[in-house]
């Protein structure tokens, strides 16, 4: 006969633990329990994690002995035990014990009972979703309220509040507009005991100027130059590659399947489509490009003699308003997007350009609200008293602010790269204010992607719903 020995130092350890939580469970041994026999010891997976509404869990304990592990619960009223499934019932604390009273083996063998092994964690409520698309703009001439909807996932009563009272105030579900600006308005399921608490937040801008608010339907193979906006400006999509039989020339109708643009069939989004096949790959040098060109309503193009006139005036506007999109493989590439707006005031030949560089924070449709503030000068077609700096070696080198997960832990870097280009960005803010933009370019000004999926190489390019500067 064996007898079973605690250690001293673990006797103290087990006394302490069950003292803290007033729910261990009995001990084992002949010191603990009273029971003798071989020592044993229980191995209890941890079971936690979950959250409430989830489906039981299913509890996994060993004992050296080999002998059956049961369980029951600490903490009733947060979670319960029945056979070796955990039902999480309430928020709070949860413990869980594990216990094995010993007896014979299977040889013959006879064990201690052993002490009793707990694990004990948080019960968290269940997540939900708040399902808010608010409209991205709206026009006071044409409506002084809007009617809010939204939905949560666990179907729970939804609530509304502005978080710009000055710009818009809510009653119910009615958002009243007061003024233009950014308005700023949350959905909120105020949770309960099941569900926490969860808010979703948008903005919509009230009495933005309008770039665009949808697509005309249309697409194509290669290049396309006869798309429209819903608002009558020209667009312009061209995905191209030099892989394209190895030379130089546009992506065309002769690229097949691999280079083209189309839009969705209510005209809210646009994708410029540049899947490069992992056979047009011959080696040596190789360069594309994936561009959207999107003109002022009633533009087709800039004048050729002079500036431009219409457009759309910057006057208190502090940000340009957009969603686009990146394919999963052209984020992991962590590619950056250039964008211009193109202005109306011309000399020597060309049109003045500001640029300023975006960084996805994930891949899919992203909505952007880029300060006018971030766009310096690139091009001033010679004009006098006007900063430039470089498209590559300044704006094209802003560094992602982002980490893998679309944190922003380096904003920080992001804003002194910035800061380094104050001079022309002061040029940039002047010439918003004495000329026009004309046209908007979201620019992948390096298409050529490390990673593909299923042979292909994917820079797609999306645009989806109203273009604004608020």
């Amino acid at each position: 006969m064996t007898k079973k020995l605690i250690p001293h130092t673990r006797k103290l350890t087990v006394i302490a633990a069950c003292a803290f939580l007033a729910a261990c469970g009995g001990g084992g041994g002949s010191e603990g329990g009273g029971s003798e026999g071989r020592y044993q010891v229980i191995t209890f997976k941890y079971p936690g994690g979950g959250t409430l509404l989830n489906p039981p869990t299913t509890l996994s304990a060993t004992a050296t002995s080999g002998l059956p592990v049961s369980f029951r619960s600490g903490t009733p009223t947060t979670c319960t035990v029945a056979d070796n499934k955990l039902t999480l019932v309430a928020a709070g604390e949860c413990l869980v014990i594990a216990s094995q009273p010993g007896g014979a083996g299977s040889d013959g063998t006879k064990w201690a009972s052993a002490d009793d092994a707990s694990q004990l964690f948080n019960v968290l409520k269940h997540a939900q979703v708040v399902d808010f698309t608010p409209p991205d703009y709206a026009l006071s001439a044409a409506t002084k309220s809007i009617a809010l909807s939204a939905t949560a996932d666990s179907g729970l009563p939804v609530t509304f509040a502005s978080d710009s009272p000055a710009v818009c105030t809510v009653s119910g579900s009615t958002l009243q507009l007061l003024t233009k600006g950014s308005c700023a308005v949350s959905a909120k399921q105020a949770g309960n005991e099941s569900y926490k608490e969860t808010t979703t937040q948008r903005f919509i801008a009230v009495d933005p100027l309008l770039v665009a608010d949808g697509f005309q339907p249309g697409g194509g193979r290669g290049t396309m130059n006869n798309l429209h906006t819903k608002q009558g400006g020209n667009v312009m999509v061209n995905p191209w590659d030099s892989a394209l039989n190895a030379g130089w020339e546009w992506c065309d109708a002769s690229a097949g399947d691999w280079c083209y643009s189309k839009v969705s069939s209510d005209g809210s989004t646009l994708d410029s489509a540049l899947h490069i096949p992992d056979t047009m790959f011959t080696g040596g040098w190789q360069y594309g490009f994936n561009r959207i060109d999107i003109f002022a309503p009633g533009l087709s193009g800039f004048n050729g003699s002079g500036d431009t006139v219409g457009g759309l005036q910057v006057t208190t506007e502090k940000a340009l308003g957009f969603t686009l999109g990146l394919n999963a493989d052209l984020h992991a590439s962590a590619k950056p997007i250039v964008v211009h707006l193109d202005l109306g005031k011309r000399n020597n030949g060309c049109n003045v350009t500001l640029s300023t560089l975006v960084w996805a924070p994930m891949s899919g449709l992203v909505s952007y609200g880029v300060p006018l503030d971030n766009f310096a000068v690139t091009e001033a077609c010679g004009l006098s008293g006007v900063t430039t700096v470089s498209l590559d070696n300044d704006v094209r080198k802003l560094p992602n602010p982002y980490d893998s997960t679309g944190a922003p832990v380096k904003a920080a870097e992001f804003k002194a790269a910035l800061d380094k280009m104050a001079a022309s960005r002061a040029s940039a803010a002047t010439l918003l204010q004495s000329s026009n933009v004309v046209r908007t370019r979201f620019w992948l000004m390096d298409a050529n992607v490390d990673k593909k999926t299923a042979g292909i190489y994917a820079s797609d390019l999306t645009i989806k719903g109203a273009i604004t500067i608020q």
